[in-house]
C-alpha cells in the first residue's frame, strides 16, 4: 500500500511537470500570425485552438480578445457579440460563489477563472460604445453606458483606495448622453471626466477639455469645472462648430501593442508572523531589489518559524512598438495629430502595483502552506529503505514546485495606448487619410477613407487600428 502511495506521489508529479502554463505560449502563438498574416487569421487560430490556448478557466479573455480583432477589422456586429459574452462571463463570475477559489490555494493562480482587470473591464466598455456608435445604434450604446456606470461603481465599493475609473469611458459616455438628448446626465458625465483625468496618469487632453467646456456652458454648470481646479479655455471653436452644425468625424487610432506579462522570480525569508524579506531581478533596469512587507501568521507553522520560499510573480514585458501616434488629414487641409486619450501600459503598471502586496502575500502562503503539507507527507510515508524514501522526497518536491505557476493571464490585442481627434465639417462628402507614425514622425502606415458622404447632423466614427 505504501509503494502504491508512492507511485501515485510520483505520477502526480509528472503530471504537473508535463502541464504547461497556457498563458505562456499564447501570444507567441498568435502575435506572430498577427504580425505576418493578419486579423482574419488570427481569429481563424483562435477559434481552431480554443482549448489549448485559453481553456475554461480563460474563457473571458477568449472572448475579449475576439472582441478587441474584430472590432479593429471593423466588424462591429460580431465585436459586439463576442464582448457581450465576455461581459456576461464577468457578471457570472462577479455574482457567483468564490467556492472554486479553494482550488488555488494548494495549486496557483491559473486553477481560478479569469475575472478580468479592472482596465481591461473598462476597455471593453470603450470598445463596445464605440462598437454601437459606428453602428449608428444609439440605444446599444446608452445600454453600454448604463452597464459601465454599475461596473465602476462595483469597482470603488470593492476598493475605494484604488483608483478604477477611466476619463475616456467617462468621455465616451458624455457624448451618448449628449446624443440621446439628456443635458443632465452630459454634464454630470463631463465633470466625472475632468475628476477620472486628474486621478489617472494622463492629464486632461486639450481637445476634451475643449468639448467638456463647451458643454459644460451650455448646460450653465461652467463653475463646476473651475471647482474642480482646471483652467477653463476662453474659447471652444470646434466644439462650437459641432453643437452648432451637428456633423463631425470622429478618428479613433489605436497605436502599438500594449504590454504583456512575463515572469518575475522572487525569493526570500519569509517568518510566519513576523515579517517578509524578498528580493528580485528588476526587469527593466536589471538591478537587484528587495521587497519587505508585513508577514502574516500562517496555519501549521510556529509564531516565529522561519521559512526560504522561492516562487514565481507575473511582471509586465513591454514590446516594441513601432507606432507611436497618428495625424490625421481632411480633404487634403494640413494634418492635424489626434491627442493621446488613454493609456493603457499606465494603467496595466497601476494596476500591477495596486495588486503586488496582495498576491506576494497570497502566493507565499500558498507555498508555505504547501511546504508544511509536503514534510508530512515525507514523514508519513518514511520507511527503512533509503532508496524509496529519497524517491519519494524527489518526487514530493518536484510535484510542489511545479504546480507554482505565475498567472501571466491578460488581454492579448489591446493598443498601447489610444488616440482621438473629432472633426467639424460640413454636409456632403469628405475624404480623410490618417497616418500612424513612428516617435520620429516616419509613417509606418496608411488608412484612406474615400468618399465619407455626412448627412446633416451625423457623426462618423473611423476606427484606425495599428496594433505595430
Amino acid at each position: 500500500m505504501v509503494t502504491l502511495k508512492r507511485l501515485l506521489l510520483l505520477l502526480v508529479a509528472l503530471l504537473f511537470a508535463s502541464c504547461a502554463n497556457k498563458s505562456m505560449t499564447r501570444y507567441e502563438e498568435l502575435g506572430e500570425p498577427l504580425e505576418k498574416k493578419g486579423i482574419d487569421a488570427t481569429i481563424e487560430k483562435m477559434k481552431k485552438d480554443q482549448d489549448d490556448l485559453y481553456g475554461s478557466n480563460s474563457e473571458f479573455l477568449y472572448y475579449f480578445d475576439l472582441g478587441c480583432l474584430n472590432h479593429y477589422k471593423r466588424d462591429f456586429k460580431e465585436s459586439a457579440a463576442n464582448f457581450a459574452k465576455a461581459e456576461q462571463i464577468y457578471e457570472d463570475l462577479y455574482t457567483k460563489s468564490v467556492t472554486n477559489e479553494a482550488a488555488a490555494i494548494v495549486t496557483n493562480d491559473n486553477t481560478r477563472p479569469y475575472r478580468a482587470r479592472p482596465f481591461e473591464l473598462l476597455l471593453m466598455y470603450e470598445f463596445q460604445i464605440l462598437n454601437y456608435l459606428a453602428m449608428m445604434d444609439l440605444d446599444g450604446a446608452m445600454v453600454e453606458v448604463r452597464r459601465s456606470q454599475i461596473a465602476m461603481n462595483a469597482l470603488y465599493q470593492k476598493d475605494q483606495k484604488k483608483v478604477n475609473d477611466n476619463g475616456l469611458l467617462r468621455y465616451l459616455s458624455a457624448m451618448v448622453y449628449e446624443l440621446d438628448g439628456s443635458p443632465d446626465d452630459a454634464a454630470i458625465a463631463y465633470i466625472n471626466t475632468v475628476k477620472a483625468y486628474k486621478e489617472g496618469k494622463l492629464k486632461v487632453p486639450n481637445e476634451v477639455l475643449e468639448f467638456v467646456t463647451e458643454g459644460l456652458r451650455s448646460a450653465d454648470r461652467e463653475n463646476d469645472l473651475v471647482a474642480l481646479g482646471t483652467q477653463v479655455p476662453g474659447i471652444t471653436p470646434k466644439a462650437s462648430s459641432v453643437r452648432e452644425n451637428g456633423q463631425e468625424i470622429i478618428v479613433i487610432g489605436y497605436a502599438g501593442h500594449s504590454p504583456i506579462l512575463g515572469e518575475l522570480y522572487m525569493s526570500g525569508t519569509f517568518i510566519s508572523g513576523g515579517v517578509m524579506n524578498l528580493y528580485y531581478k528588476d526587469g527593466e533596469t536589471g538591478e537587484r531589489r528587495t521587497f519587505t512587507m508585513v508577514a502574516p501568521p500562517v496555519s501549521g507553522a510556529g509564531t516565529g518559524e522561519s521559512f526560504h520560499v522561492g516562487f514565481a510573480l507575473p511582471e509586465i514585458k513591454k514590446l516594441y512598438n513601432r507606432v507611436d501616434h497618428f495625424e490625421v488629414s481632411l480633404d487634403g487641409s494640413p494634418r492635424i495629430r489626434p491627442e493621446k486619450v488613454m493609456a493603457v501600459d499606465e494603467e496595466l503598471k497601476q494596476n500591477m502595483d495596486d495588486e503586488k502586496s496582495s498576491r506576494v502575500s497570497r502566493t507565499v502562503i500558498r507555498v508555505i502552506l504547501r511546504t508544511i503539507a509536503a514534510q508530512k507527507a515525507k514523514q508519513a510515508m518514511k520507511t527503512d529503505n533509503i532508496l524509496l524514501n529519497l524517491l519519494t522526497s524527489i518526487g514530493t518536491d518536484v510535484a510542489q514546485s511545479q504546480i507554482e505557476q505565475a498567472d501571466l493571464r491578460i488581454g492579448l490585442f489591446m493598443p498601447h495606448s489610444l488616440h482621438m481627434t473629432r472633426i467639424p465639417v460640413t454636409v456632403g462628402q469628405h475624404k480623410v487619410v490618417v497616418t500612424a507614425n513612428g516617435p520620429a514622425g516616419d509613417t509606418v502606415e496608411l488608412f484612406e477613407f474615400d468618399k465619407l458622404n455626412i448627412a446633416k447632423g451625423q457623426k462618423v466614427f473611423l476606427i484606425v487600428p495599428s496594433l505595430r
